[in-house]
């Protein structure tokens, strides 16, 4: 009887062990949906859930990088417009939301309007809050270059024509090298990254100090302004002979101004075409030397455009080079439509950034507007 009761307590025990356990995996369940739906539901939870843009990344990618420039604000139509604050933040939270994220960010010039220098300095630290710091945060690197805003936006002093260059390295200088010439370093620089050779000269020669020498006043085309859009002597020998010792798989040349506009500059000369001989010898030291793009700006659009000994017509060049004007990140778009002596690949007037996937042998290009859509892909070999 003993023996019998003690088995009887035993099985009632034991059935008793598996109600319980039964009861607390049914709580845990419960538990765990109604901690899903608090976490979906609440303020906290849609901040951790976002959608993320996974790019289709070619096979042996080695890394990415990301190309945008121009996002000064429309001061003509609203004087108190100095950086197009909207656009940035749409495409500053695309690169953010890229799958996976770039290795680094090039921006090409025209970060502000002129204007901002002289009556709105904050908005300059505005730019840098909204694009610098989030990149910065984010362990990206940022390239950058001036663009003609920067320096139309301060008269020129006798005793200091090149103060925009200071002022530049003061306010946007980022992580640029500090390797080139005497008087221009961190405006003029070169880097390689794993198998490619980025390279980018200052696009512009003041009217007063020591680095307009070729011209004389006469021959400034910019008469009314301090400066010419115009790569001089020095900035030219440096970029051959930087060009010269470079071996990687590719390199790419950029700068804030186009060699050939596409349109809204060709007739007001403000681009490098404004003096030719300049402009030759430059378009003969990137083909010479084996530039395989040259990705550029200041015209508010998106453009690409195979140039060559009849493109434009007729050009004078003797190859070919492949220039992408990456022109607009929020500045206001271009309402002038393409010259017609180019012929194009694309044309659009559109907010734009670049993202480039480097393989060993490919650079693989896709565009997207300011709201994550494509507008154009191509490949460099």
């Amino acid at each position: 009887m003993i023996n019998d009761g003690r088995r009887t307590v035993r099985k009632r025990f034991i059935l008793g062990d598996k109600r319980f356990f039964s009861f607390v995996s049914y709580l845990i369940v419960i538990c765990s949906l109604l901690l899903t739906y608090f976490a979906c539901s609440s303020p906290i939870g849609n901040r951790t859930h976002h959608i993320e843009k996974t790019t289709q990344v070619p096979d042996a990618t080695l890394f990415r990088f990301v190309f945008l420039g121009d996002t000064r604000g429309d001061y003509k139509a609203d004087p108190s417009c100095y950086l197009a604050e909207e656009p940035l933040r749409k495409i500053v939270k695309e690169i953010l939301d890229l799958v996976p994220r770039p290795d680094f960010v090039i921006f090409n010039g025209d970060m502000v309007a002129k204007t901002a220098y002289r009556k709105a300095p904050g908005k300059i630290k505005r730019w840098r809050s909204i694009f610098q710091y989030p990149m910065k945060s984010n362990n990206i690197p940022v390239y950058t270059t001036p663009g003609n805003h920067v320096i139309d936006g301060n008269a020129t002093d006798p005793d200091n024509s090149m103060r925009y260059i200071p002022l530049f390295r003061t306010y946007f200088q980022a992580d640029n090298p500090m390797n080139g010439p005497k008087g221009y370093k961190g405006v003029t620089y070169s880097f390689t990254y794993k198998n490619c050779h980025f390279v980018t000269v200052t696009s512009f020669m003041t009217h007063e100090g020591y680095d307009n020498r070729e011209l004389s006043p006469r021959e400034f085309v910019q008469k009314k302004r301090d400066f010419e859009y115009f790569i001089n002597e020095k900035n030219r020998r440096w970029l051959k002979e930087d060009l010269k010792r470079d071996h990687s798989d590719f390199t790419l040349f950029f700068t804030h101004c186009p060699i050939y506009p596409v349109g809204p500059h060709y007739k007001d000369k403000m681009s490098l075409h404004a003096h030719p001989a300049s402009r030759s010898m430059i378009a003969g030291i990137l083909i010479d030397d084996g530039v395989h793009a040259f990705f550029t700006s200041h015209e508010h659009l998106y453009a690409r455009v195979n140039l060559g000994p009849s493109n434009p017509v007729p050009s004078g060049l003797e190859g070919h080079l492949l220039q992408v004007i990456i022109g607009s990140a929020g500045a206001p778009l271009s309402s002038k439509p393409a010259r017609k002596d180019m012929v194009l690949e694309k044309y659009k007037k559109t907010y734009n950034y670049l993202v480039a996937d480097v393989s060993s042998n490919m650079i693989k290009c896709v565009v997207y507007d300011d709201n994550g859509n494509e507008i154009d892909s191509f490949s460099i070999f």
